[in-house]
């Protein structure tokens, strides 16, 4: 369920999981917000747990890999294109630097994307270096915080598209250490610009048409922006030259080397930030510490209990309504003003609990014994009454009842079950009520 709380940062998550896998399974703060949001009571949750956690250091860690990365693409790019630079023809053949500065790349993207495309979180063969690299830089804490990002899918695809960031940045610094080199040599060495072939007309024409197409963001500007194909093809007379050619290959770089690179990063920022507004903290271990964190405290004193409740006796139990009732005035505060029966074999009853789920107004209680958990029907069950209940509170309470109908507490081995089941069941806003002998009292 999303909130409105405030938005998480990467490191927040990381220390909230790593806080959760070291959480008892049963404390909780004494002050926690009221809120229907679990991003927001998560996140006041965590400002109780112990300060120092892993985030910080794991996340700075990978910002000195992607920084890394970076320089490292910046190198590669400048010696792909320096290595394009033939020193006997002194000159630079067009159709080697573009496939090397820019069309292996592009195949190598869209690799990339569609690899993305089937696995979201893996960020592909860069991804995988660079998580490897920010877990050594960050030793022993890194790899705890690494253990608590993959047992989490939200945090895991939060990561991912961090790291998708990332490597779109190395790869425009691998564009630009491209141009970089084509800069010196234009500057520094005056390298003329060439093409060569054995088949004349049909690699002209292919030539031709490629440079058009690389040249439609800049066309605009004319036609010096546009090399001398025909010119430039080397022969027997070739002499050098070819300048024509140095301001399309750094336009060509910038247009479709850096430009794709920037926008890919600036998405995949965006769909971190999204991953991380509010997530919505569906793992069995998440919903076990949202029951924990949202049950009734004991002993505590209700403002006033909320009139319209509806009892739902699952299975026809036939609960004794003078104990339990004052139980749900005083710990769930509701007031129970309806009393049906689901599950049974009888049309009629059925229909009339159907009929009265959309009158109760403050919400629905359903009445379980402790050992007749049975998954499966008892999944269909709570679909029919959250699908029915409009927003309205849904209790399960559970007991175990004597022939007399009355309540008992469950066995510590139901009590799991009941709790384990709840907790598998992801996106279900149910509250789960075990009975208390104690925490009763004789009507009147």
């Amino acid at each position: 369920m999303r909130g409105s709380g405030e938005r998480w940062k990467l490191d927040e998550l990381i220390d909230f999981e790593v806080a959760l896998a070291n959480w008892d399974g049963s404390s909780r703060p004494e002050e926690l917000p009221s809120s229907d949001s679990r991003s927001v009571v998560f996140k006041a949750w965590k400002k109780h747990q112990a300060p120092g956690g892993p985030g910080k250091s794991w996340v700075s860690a990978l910002g000195w890999a992607g920084r890394l990365m970076a320089f490292v693409a910046i190198l590669a790019g400048f010696g792909a294109a320096w290595g394009c630079f033939d020193r006997h023809r002194e000159g630079v053949h067009v159709v080697v630097f573009l496939t090397v500065t820019l069309f292996i790349p592009w195949l190598i993207l869209i690799g990339g994307m569609l690899a993305l495309i089937f696995r979201p979180a893996g960020a592909g063969v860069a991804g995988a270096a660079l998580k490897k690299l920010a877990n050594r830089f960050s030793g022993e804490k890194g790899r705890e915080a690494m253990a608590r990002i993959e047992g989490n899918p939200e945090l895991t695809k939060a990561l991912g598209w961090s790291v998708v960031r990332k490597v779109q940045i190395a790869a425009a610094d691998y564009h630009f250490g491209a141009m970089l080199a084509l800069c010196v040599m234009f500057f520094f060495y005056k390298v003329g610009f060439f093409w060569e072939t054995t088949t004349q007309t049909a690699m002209q024409s292919l030539l031709e048409r490629s440079v058009k197409l690389l040249a439609l963001p800049w066309m605009w500007m004319g036609p010096e922006a546009l090399p001398d194909v025909a010119g430039t093809r080397r022969g027997a007379n070739w002499e050098g030259g070819g300048a024509s050619w140095m301001l399309f290959l750094v336009l060509a770089l910038g247009a479709w080397g850096m430009i794709p690179r920037w926008l890919i990063g600036n998405l995949a920022a965006f769909k971190e930030w999204n991953a991380l507004r509010s997530p919505d903290f569906q793992s069995p271990l998440h919903r076990k510490l949202w029951r924990v964190l949202t049950g009734v405290k004991r002993g505590s004193d209700p403002k006033g209990p909320t009139d319209g409740a509806l009892v739902i006796d699952l299975g026809g139990i036939s609960p004794d309504r003078e104990i339990l009732r004052p139980f749900f005035l005083r710990h769930l505060r509701l007031n129970p003003v309806a009393w049906e029966t689901l599950d049974v074999l009888d049309a009629g009853r059925e229909a009339s609990a159907n009929a009265a789920l959309s009158k109760a107004n403050a919400g629905v209680i359903l009445v379980a014994e402790g050992w007749a958990l049975a998954p499966r029907r008892m999944e269909e069950t709570l679909k029919r009454v959250t699908d029915a209940r409009g927003g309205r509170r849904v209790v399960i309470h559970v007991a175990d009842f004597d022939k007399e109908g009355r309540p008992h507490e469950v066995k510590p081995d139901e009590r799991a079950a009941w709790e384990a089941f709840l907790d598998s069941q992801k996106g279900l806003e149910v509250e789960l009520s075990m009975h208390e002998e104690d925490r009763t009292w004789a009507p009147g």
